[in-house]
């Protein structure tokens, strides 16, 4: 028994340890695909090399307000979970488990609460619960294994993509979004609320839930690793933004310290927000979820000085949007003004059926998403030609955008970069807990893809 500990890290570690040594930083393997789509053009389009650059920079700023707008669902979602309401309810939930087993549900379960409600805001709070579940749990003499933990809060990011932050099921909800012309716009019900999307999520979380609750605890007692055995510096850390005490002298320091501008501009949040569901009857759509957030944080960081200080917090996670999304709509231009669009299109027409496209779309995200570690940005790299197949097959629309989405959160499962902002507050390595999660990618994707194959549209 005593070797079983040590098989179990080999396993895990070499599970990490390839990506780790062979594959560069996300910023670098764009500029490789950027060079491959470079040459790909050259090879299969007419184009000549002056004539692929220039669809390059034709490409290069399409998605600015895309990337404006991923921006703050990252930053708003931060602010949100880094509250004083949010730490409140965090003891409160994380107080309830009284087995190991239980622990480890508990962060299932509301970790893909938050994930569903936001992406950005869930990446933290996820990473606050995991804490405060094995903070908790130390306090009542529970044994968890804190990378067992780590990776169940971890793993429900999986559903991010069909939540209410969902950055491109929201995105073709919005009139103005790039693909308008080739697919005009969806709405939310048929995506996100459409049954066929919420078949496939509860099989998901049905298999994450069981398996972090009765295959993955380990019985032998000394494979556990417990918070305290190995960040023991965090249990009495805290993220959480509290009220900056200032001595007010000023008027000016009278607006910036206190609630009244704040409760002010909140409440005609609330008034836009009635106009906008029950006068105009639109939908939810990315800048309206935005639009929720941002009134959110407002009214419960409650003054102008706990706000700012919470977003200068908050911004240093979005600064791989801001660089990368540019260099994703240059690989945007040079596939769709070159013609390359058409020759993925049609190769992908050759070898599926209306049956099989889904997964492949999925399967076909999975892959991609490892190498462009986003959503949205991987989204102006795909879409031009799964839509276009997907057309041609007679696929609806909506559900080659719930492919891609299940498979664009499919890959989140083994790719560290969206895992960042949630490593450094939960303190371990992406290294320390990939093999859960690894093991969880086979078995989540296996159900996955059969889902999307055989659940009704």
């Amino acid at each position: 028994m005593s070797d079983q500990p040590k098989k179990n890290k080999g396993i895990i570690e070499a599970i990490t340890s390839f990506a780790e040594r062979y594959v560069p930083d996300s910023y670098v393997i764009l500029l490789i695909l950027s060079l491959l789509t470079f040459v790909l053009a050259l090879i299969f389009t007419p184009s000549n090399p002056y004539q692929v650059v220039q669809a390059w920079g034709k490409g290069f700023w399409i998605l600015l307000e895309f990337s404006m707008q991923m921006a703050l669902i990252i930053v708003t979602g931060y602010a949100l979970a880094t509250t004083p309401q949010c730490n409140r309810l965090l003891t409160a939930l994380c107080s309830q488990p009284r087995t190991a087993e239980q622990v480890y549900l508990y962060g299932v379960i509301l970790s893909a609460v938050s994930y569903y409600l936001n992406w950005g805001f869930g990446l933290i709070f996820a990473a606050l619960l995991t804490r405060e579940l094995a903070r908790q749990a130390e306090l009542r003499g529970i044994k968890v294994h804190y990378k067992l933990l780590v990776a169940a809060t971890y793993s429900t990011f999986m559903i991010w993509h069909v939540g209410l932050s969902g950055s491109v099921p929201l995105l073709v909800a919005t009139p103005t979004h790039f693909m308008v012309k080739e697919m005009g716009v969806i709405p939310v019900g048929e995506t996100l609320f459409r049954p066929y999307t919420l078949w496939v999520l509860l099989l998901v979380m049905l298999a994450i839930m069981f398996m972090f609750w009765k295959v993955f605890p380990p019985k032998d007692e000394s494979m556990i690793a417990t918070m305290r055995q190995l960040r023991p510096d965090l249990l009495e850390q805290s993220l959480v933004v509290k009220d900056d005490k200032a001595v007010i002298s000023t008027p000016s320091e009278r607006l910036t310290y206190t609630p009244i501008l704040s409760y002010f501009i909140g409440i005609m949040f609330i008034v836009y927000l009635y106009y906008h569901f029950f006068e105009a009857k639109k939908s939810l759509d990315i800048n309206l979820v935005n639009f929720i957030f941002l009134m959110l944080i407002i009214f419960l960081h409650r003054t102008p000085a706990n706000l700012m200080k919470a977003v200068k917090a908050a911004t240093p996670a979005c600064w791989g949007v801001l660089l990368q999304f540019p260099f994703y709509a240059g690989i945007f231009g040079m596939m769709k003004f070159t013609g390359l669009v058409e020759v993925f299109a049609q190769w992908i027409i050759s070898f599926t059926t209306p049956t099989t496209f889904p997964a492949f779309v999925a399967i076909l995200s999975n892959v991609i998403g490892y190498f462009i570690p986003s959503g949205g940005g991987k989204w102006a790299v795909e879409a031009p030609y799964i839509i276009q197949a997907g057309a041609a097959l007679g696929v609806p629309h909506a559900k080659t955008v719930i492919a891609y989405s299940y498979g664009n959160d499919w890959v989140n499962l083994i790719q560290p970069f969206w895992a960042l902002p949630f490593m450094s507050v939960v303190g371990l390595e992406f290294r320390d807990f990939v093999g859960y999660t690894f093991i969880t990618w086979i078995v989540v994707g296996i159900i996955m893809l059969l889902g999307l194959t055989f659940i009704p549209f």
